[in-house]
C-alpha cells in the first residue's frame, strides 16, 4: 500500500486530504513511484527514510487537524506553506540541502587533520619503525593497604611470644615497633605463614631495645632486606645439620621449647651463633634472648652489662659458648645451668670472692677464661676434676692454695696461665703427663718456687714457657733442650744458679731467651749460636763473665735471615758494643731483681778492672787461709 493510501485514511478535512493525495500522486515525481511497490528493492533501501517521513506525516496531520478545527483561512495558509516546504525538500539532494560555505569549511578541517597525522608518522618511519606505546597495567592496590590486610594475621602469630596482646599493641614497646617494622618496613614483606617470622621478630625486638647500632660499611646490618642469617654477627645452620651435630638433642629441645613451655616456630635455617660485641649499648639484655633457646654460641663481649648475669641468659641452656668478657658483671652464681657449656669467658669484669660452687656442674668445659677479676679462694678444689679442659686462664686474680697433682690428669691441656695470683708451693711433677701442653705461664707469683720440674722436658709440643719473677731455685734443667718446638723461655728474676746448659744449643726454634736477674756463673756457651732463629737474648744482672763467643756475635750479622736484635749481657762479659752486644748492664745495690741500669761505655772498663782486682784479692785471701 502506498503512502497516499495511508494519508487518505488519516484525516477528515477534505482540502487537507486532497492536498496530500495530490502531492503523493504527482506524475512529475518519479522518486516516490519506486516506493509504491512494497516488495521492490527501492522500498527496502529507503526503509529508514520512510520512518522519518512517517514521523513528519504525523506532525503535519496534527497541524492539519488543528487548522481544520479552527475553520479559518490562517490554518489553510499554514498547511499550504508546509506542503510547499515538503515539495522543496523532497525534490532536492543532500548536497542541495547543505550550505556550500559550511561544506568547504568542513573539508578544510578534515584536510588539516589528515596532514597533522600523516607528517609525524612519515618522519618517524624514516628513522625507525613506529612502535605504539605499551598499554599501562591497571592500577594495583596500595602496598600499605595490601600489608594492612596481613597486619592482624601477623599480630596473632607473634603475640604469644611477645608477652601478650597488650604488650604487642602498646606503641611504646620494642615489640610493637618490631611488629610494625615487619609488616610495613621490612623489604622481605613476610607473610604470617613464613617459617622464620618468629626468629626475625625476636631479633628485631633485641635490636629496638639495644640499638640503634652504628652501621659498619660493607656489612649487612640488622634490618637489611635479606634473610636474617645474612645479617652482621649472625651465623645459621640447617636444622638437619644441627641435628646431626648434636646427635638428636635438637629434636628434644625444639619439641619442648623454653622451660616455661613457650615455643617459637623453628625455621629451616636456624640461628646457632650470635655475636654482639659492643652492640648492647643500653647494657640491658632483652628477655627475648630466652626465645632463642636453641642458640649454641653467644658473644656479648665489651658491652655495658652490669650486676648479675641477666636471667634471660640462663634460659639458653643449650649454649656451648658464652663470652662475657669486658663488662661490669659481679655475679654468675647460676652459671652451672649451662649444662652443655664448653667455652666460657668472664674475664675483665668485677667478680670478687670464691668461684661459685655451680662451676662444678660444667663438666664439658674445654676453655675457661677468668683472668683480670678479683676471684679468691682455692680454685682447684672446684676445677681439679675438669678432665676435658684444654685452656685454663686464671691470671690476675687472688687465687690461693697449691697447684694440685690432678693437673697431670688434665691430659687435654694445651694452654695454662696462672700468673699474678697467690699460689704457693711448687709446680707438680705430674705436669709432664700433659703431652698436648703448648703454653705454660706462672709469673709474678712470689710464693711459687722450688726447682723447675725436669718433667717439662717430656712435653714434645711445648712452645712457650714463662716462669719469671717467682722463687724458683736450683739450676736450669738440661731436659728443657728436649722441647724442640720451644721458641720462648723466660726465667728472669728468680734464684737460679749454676751454668747455662750447653744442651740449649739444640733449641733451634728459640726466638726469645730470658735468663736475666739470676745467679748464673761461667761463660755464655758458644753452643747457643745454634739458635739460628734467636731474636732477643737477655743475660744481664747475672754473674756470667768471660768473652762473648764470636759465633754468637755472628747472629748479629745483617746478612742472616733472622737478626739477633737485642743481646744484653753483664758488663763482666767482654763483648764489642754495639757490633756484637747491644749493651751491658750492672745491677745496682738494693735492686737485685729488676732495676737495670745501663752504664756509659767509658766507665765500663774502670768497673771491670775494679771487679777483677776484687776477685783476685778474694782468691789470694782464700789461699792464705788454706
Amino acid at each position: 500500500m502506498g503512502y497516499g493510501a495511508r494519508g487518505n485514511n488519516d484525516g477528515d478535512g477534505g482540502r487537507g486530504n486532497a492536498r496530500v493525495v495530490a502531492v503523493n500522486n504527482g506524475a512529475g515525481d518519479d522518486r516516490y513511484s519506486r516506493k509504491a511497490g512494497a516488495e521492490g528493492v527501492g522500498a527496502r533501501q529507503m526503509s529508514d527514510f520512510d520512518d522519518t517521513k512517517d514521523k513528519n506525516s504525523a506532525l503535519r496531520k496534527k497541524i492539519f487537524m488543528d487548522g481544520g478545527a479552527g475553520g479559518g483561512a490562517g490554518g489553510d495558509d499554514r498547511l499550504r506553506k508546509i506542503a510547499t516546504a515538503d515539495e522543496e525538500l523532497e525534490g532536492r539532494s543532500l548536497m542541495d540541502l547543505v550550505d556550500r560555505g559550511t561544506l568547504m569549511v568542513g573539508c578544510c578541517l578534515i584536510l588539516i587533520v589528515v596532514i597533522a597525522v600523516t607528517i609525524p608518522v612519515a618522519l618517524i618511519s624514516e628513522d625507525e619503525p613506529y612502535v605504539a606505546p605499551p598499554v599501562p597495567d591497571p592500577p594495583s592496590a596500595s602496598p600499605t593497604m595490601a600489608r594492612q590486610q596481613v597486619y592482624w594475621d601477623i599480630f596473632d602469630r607473634v603475640q604469644r611470644i611477645a608477652g601478650g596482646p597488650d604488650v604487642l599493641g602498646d606503641p611504646n614497646t620494642a615489640q610493637n615497633r618490631a611488629l610494625n617494622w615487619i609488616v610495613f618496613e621490612d623489604g622481605m614483606e613476610l607473610g604470617p605463614g613464613k617459617d622464620h617470622l618468629h626468629q626475625r621478630f625476636v631479633l628485631m625486638v633485641i635490636y629496638f631495645i639495644s640499638g640503634p647500632w652504628t652501621p659498619v660499611e660493607g656489612r649487612l646490618e640488622w634490618g637489611s632486606p635479606v634473610h636474617e642469617c645474612e645479617w652482621e654477627g649472625i651465623t645459621c645452620k640447617d636444622v638437619e645439620e644441627l641435628e646431626a651435630e648434636l646427635e638428636g638433642k635438637i629434636s628434644e629441645l625444639l619439641e619442648s621449647g623454653r622451660e616455661d613451655g613457650v615455643k617459637i616456630d623453628v625455621p629451616q635455617r636456624i640461628i646457632n651463633r650470635l655475636e654482639l660485641r659492643q652492640r648492647l649499648v643500653s647494657g640491658e639484655v632483652p628477655g627475648e634472648f630466652s626465645l632463642l633457646y636453641y642458640l649454641q654460641h653467644l658473644d656479648l663481649e665489651n658491652n655495658q652489662l652490669v650486676g648479675a648475669l641477666p636471667s634471660p641468659l640462663y634460659k639458653l641452656f643449650n649454649l656451648q659458648t658464652l663470652f662475657l668478657e669486658q663488662n661490669q658483671l659481679t655475679n654468675i652464681d647460676a652459671v652451672g645451668e649451662y649444662r652443655y657449656l664448653e667455652h666460657l669467658s668472664v674475664s675483665k669484669n668485677a667478680f670478687q670472692g670464691p668461684l661459685p660452687e655451680s662451676f662444678k656442674q660444667l663438666k664439658y668445659l674445654k676453655t675457661l677464661y677468668l683472668h683480670t677479676n678479683a676471684f679468691t679462694g682455692q680454685v682447684f678444689d672446684i676445677l681439679k676434676d675438669f678432665k676435658k679442659l684444654e685452656l685454663l686462664d686464671l691470671a690476675f686474680n687472688k687465687f690461693e692454695g697449691t697447684l694440685p697433682a690432678e693437673l697431670g690428669e688434665m691430659s687435654n691441656l694445651t694452654s695454662v696461665f696462672l700468673g699474678h695470683n697467690e699460689f704457693r708451693g711448687t709446680i707438680p711433677a705430674e705436669i709432664g703427663r700433659c703431652p698436648n701442653l703448648k703454653e705454660f705461664q706462672i709469673d709474678a707469683s712470689h710464693k711459687i718456687g722450688g726447682p723447675i720440674p725436669t718433667e717439662f722436658g717430656k712435653l714434645p709440643n711445648l712452645e712457650f714457657l714463662k716462669l719469671d719473677t717467682c722463687a724458683f731455685n736450683g739450676t736450669l734443667p738440661p731436659e728443657l733442650a728436649e722441647c724442640q718446638k720451644l721458641y720462648f723461655l723466660d726465667v728472669n728474676s728468680n734464684d737460679l744458679g749454676g751454668r747455662i746448659p750447653t744442651e740449649f744449643g739444640k733449641l733451634g726454634n728459640m726466638r726469645t731467651l730470658g735468663l736475666a736477674n739470676n745467679d748464673f756463673i761461667g761463660g755464655i756457651p758458644a753452643e747457643l749460636s745454634q739458635m739460628a732463629q734467636l731474636e732477643k737474648a737477655y743475660f744481664q744482672n747475672t754473674d756470667l763473665d768471660g768473652v762473648m763467643p764470636q759465633e754468637i756475635c755472628n747472629l748479629r750479622d745483617r746478612g742472616n735471615q733472622t737478626v739477633l736484635e737485642e743481646l744484653i749481657v753483664p758488663c763482666d762479659v767482654e763483648c764489642e758494643i754495639p757490633t756484637c752486644c747491644t749493651r751491658c748492664s750492672e745491677m745496682q745495690p738494693g735492686n737485685e731483681r729488676g732495676g737495670i741500669t745501663t752504664i756509659a761505655l767509658p766507665l765500663l772498663h774502670i768497673l771491670k778492672g775494679m771487679k777483677t782486682i776484687h776477685r783476685r784479692r778474694a782468691a789470694a785471701e782464700g789461699k792464705r787461709q788454706r
